[in-house]
C-alpha cells in the first residue's frame, strides 16, 4: 500500500473508531449508512463539544462575564477554522440556520437594490443544481421582473454544458448561481470558469459547496466566487449553515436586520443569536478532520485529511458503480470515468420504483435514499421525475469494503427480485 493509501486507511479507521452511530442496531444488524449526501454521522468529539458548551454555562455575546467572553472566543475561532477549510482570505464567515436560509437571506437582501428595467436584469442558474441554489434567485428574479437564464445540462455526460457560457452570461447578468458538486449525481462543475465569466460581465457569482466540501479540498482563492455556501452536517458536524462572502460585497449588501445590529462584519448578515452549541460542534468537527491530516497549518491539515478521505472513498465508489451497473435493468446516472466527481451514485432499475428499492434495503439495514434530492430540474431533464427519481448511494469515510459488499448483495437481491416480478406481471 502506498503512503497515500496508508494515510487514507488510517483516516478511515479513525472515523470508524470515533463515530458512535456505527454501533446502532437495526433489526439485529448494524446499519450501513450510504446516505451521506443527505447528512453525515458525527464523531464522538463533536457530540462532546456541544454538550460541554451547554454544561459549562451558555451565554449570549457582548457580556463582560466569563461565559459570554468564551462564546465570543468560540465564534471567532470557528470563523478562522472555516476560513482555513475554504481558503477564504478576503471573505467574512457568516453562520446561519442552514445553507438554504442563508441563500434566501442573501437573495432577498441583494434584490433590494435591483431595479425593474435595469440594464443588468438577468439571473443565471444551473440545471444540475439543488434548488436551494436555484429558487432563492428564481424568486427574486420573478419579483423584480428579471430574466432567468439556465446553464443547461448535457444529459449524455451528466455535466453542465458550458459551450455557450459567454452568450448565457452577458453584460446584463446580475448574478450566477452554480453548485460546485451535484448532490444528486456527484458531478464536479467548473465553477472557476463560471465565476471568471461572471466577474468579466460585472455580475456576482454564488457557489453552493455543500456537497463538495466533504469530498474535495475547496479553495476559494482559486475558484473565485463572490459567495460560497456550505453546511456542517455534511462534513461530520451539526445542522448549521455557513456563508463565506467577499468583504466588499458584504459591505454593499443591505441585509434585512434589526436596526441595532452592526453595519459591517458578519454580524450584519446573521439574524439574531446564533446556535452557539452548534458552532461548538462545527469547531470540533473541523478540529477532528484536521487531526487526521498532515502539515504545519490548519489549512494544510484540513486539505491533507480531505484528500485522504477522497483517496479512500474513490475505489469504494468505483466498486459500487460497477456492481450496480452489472445488475439487470439498471441505469446509472453518473458522469463518465475521468470526469471530476464525488462518490455519489444515482440509478434507476426497470420494473422497480426507487421508493420500493429504498424501502426494501431499509428492511435489511441498508440506508439508501430515493427521490430527486431537490435537484428537481436535473431529474426533469434526465426524464426520471415521473417515475420517482433515483436511488442514491453516497459514501463517507466510516463506510468500509465489507459494508459495501453487504449493501451490493442486498441491492442485487432487491433489484433482481423486482425485475423478476415485473417480468411475471
Amino acid at each position: 500500500m502506498t503512503m497515500t493509501g496508508s494515510h487514507a486507511q488510517r483516516v478511515a479507521d479513525e472515523f470508524r473508531r470515533s463515530t458512535p452511530a456505527l454501533s446502532r442496531q437495526v433489526g439485529g444488524a448494524a446499519p450501513v449508512y450510504l446516505d451521506a449526501p443527505g447528512g453525515s454521522q458525527m464523531p464522538q468529539c463533536v457530540l462532546d463539544a456541544m454538550a460541554d458548551y451547554i454544561r459549562g454555562g451558555m451565554a449570549n455575546r457582548h457580556g463582560a462575564f466569563e461565559t459570554s467572553v468564551e462564546t465570543e472566543a468560540l465564534l471567532a475561532r470557528a470563523r478562522q477554522q472555516v476560513s482555513a477549510l475554504l481558503n477564504a482570505d478576503g471573505y467574512e464567515i457568516v453562520f446561519g440556520q442552514n445553507m438554504t436560509s442563508l441563500a434566501f437571506a442573501l437573495a432577498t437582501s441583494l434584490a433590494r437594490d435591483w431595479a425593474p428595467g435595469s440594464n443588468r436584469d438577468q439571473v443565471v442558474v444551473s440545471a444540475i443544481d439543488h434548488h436551494a441554489n436555484v429558487d432563492p434567485w428564481r424568486s427574486v428574479a420573478a419579483d423584480r421582473g428579471f430574466e432567468l437564464r439556465w446553464i443547461p445540462v448535457d444529459t449524455e455526460t451528466v455535466t453542465l454544458n458550458l459551450d455557450q457560457l459567454d452568450t448565457i452570461v452577458t453584460n446584463r447578468c446580475a448574478l450566477t448561481a452554480v453548485g460546485l458538486a451535484s448532490n444528486a449525481v456527484g458531478t464536479v462543475q467548473d465553477v472557476a470558469r463560471i465565476a471568471a465569466r461572471t466577474r468579466e460581465s460585472g455580475g456576482f457569482s454564488i457557489v453552493d459547496a455543500v456537497h463538495a466540501v466533504p469530498h474535495l479540498p475547496v479553495d476559494l482563492s482559486v475558484l473565485g466566487p463572490d459567495v460560497a455556501l456550505c453546511s456542517a452536517y455534511k462534513f461530520f458536524g451539526p445542522h448549521i449553515g455557513v456563508m463565506a462572502i467577499r468583504r466588499e460585497l458584504l459591505d454593499r449588501v443591505r441585509f434585512y436586520k434589526v436596526a441595532p445590529a452592526p453595519e459591517s462584519g458578519p454580524d450584519k448578515a446573521e439574524l439574531g443569536s446564533q446556535n452557539h452549541e452548534a458552532v461548538a460542534g462545527l469547531s470540533a468537527a473541523l478540529d477532528f478532520i484536521a487531526s487526521q491530516g498532515q502539515g504545519s497549518t490548519m489549512r494544510d491539515r484540513l486539505t491533507s485529511a480531505i484528500r485522504a478521505i477522497a483517496a479512500y472513498e474513490e475505489p469504494l465508489g468505483a466498486t459500487i458503480s460497477r456492481g450496480i451497473s452489472s445488475l439487470p435493468g439498471v441505469t446509472v446516472c453518473r458522469a463518465p470515468d475521468g470526469t471530476d466527481r464525488t462518490p455519489t451514485i444515482a440509478f434507476t432499475a426497470a420494473g422497480t420504483s426507487p421508493a420500493a428499492i429504498s424501502a426494501a434495503c431499509a428492511e435489511q439495514a441498508i440506508f439508501v435514499t430515493n427521490g430527486d434530492f431537490y435537484a428537481t430540474t436535473l431529474a426533469e431533464r434526465m426524464g426520471v421525475s415521473a417515475s420517482g427519481g433515483w436511488v442514491r448511494i453516497g459514501l463517507a469515510p466510516y463506510i468500509g469494503p465489507g459494508e459495501v459488499d453487504r449493501a451490493l448483495a442486498v441491492l442485487e437481491h432487491v433489484i433482481r427480485s423486482g425485475s423478476a416480478a415485473a417480468r411475471r406481471a
